[in-house]
């Protein structure tokens, strides 16, 4: 009877040990987040070929790669900080349409900053960023 219960024990603990060792998986993605990651790494980057490969047809179409770089460089210096790190905190997916919130995190000469900021996506064969119309723009502080 003794032996019967250590194994109950062991069943029991190896059960147990199994079932912690599980990590709840993320369902996969369809590449929506992974774009908006890419894409805001070549910026945190400067690589500007990489973010504009990174944009839908449309966005390519009405803006040129060397107006893009312009608009980039423009981008980053009005954070008013250097970016190190994206997190892409959201990514809803409508169809063929998908919207993502990040936060672009870094440091100023005293301390930690942090911007947030949203950016649409569009799907045709894969998915790639829609340039915002005010990309580039003085923010308002």
């Amino acid at each position: 009877m003794a032996m019967q219960h250590r194994w109950g024990w062991g069943m029991l603990v190896g059960g147990v040990l199994i079932g912690c060792g599980r990590v709840a998986e993320e369902p996969p993605g369809t590449g929506a987040k992974e774009c908006v990651q890419a894409y805001y790494e070549a910026l945190i980057h400067k690589d500007w070929a990489k973010g504009y490969a990174s944009l839908d047809g449309q966005s390519q179409k009405r803006c040129s790669s060397q107006q893009f770089s312009r608009l980039a460089q423009r981008y980053r210096s009005n954070l008013g900080f250097e970016p190190e790190v994206v997190q892409v905190r959201v990514c809803e997916e409508r169809g063929t349409e998908a919207t993502a919130h990040v936060v672009l995190t870094g440091r100023s000469a005293t301390h930690t900053r942090r911007y947030k900021d949203a950016v649409t996506l569009r799907r045709r064969d894969y998915w790639r960023v829609v340039l915002p119309p005010n990309f580039g723009q003085t923010r308002k502080r």
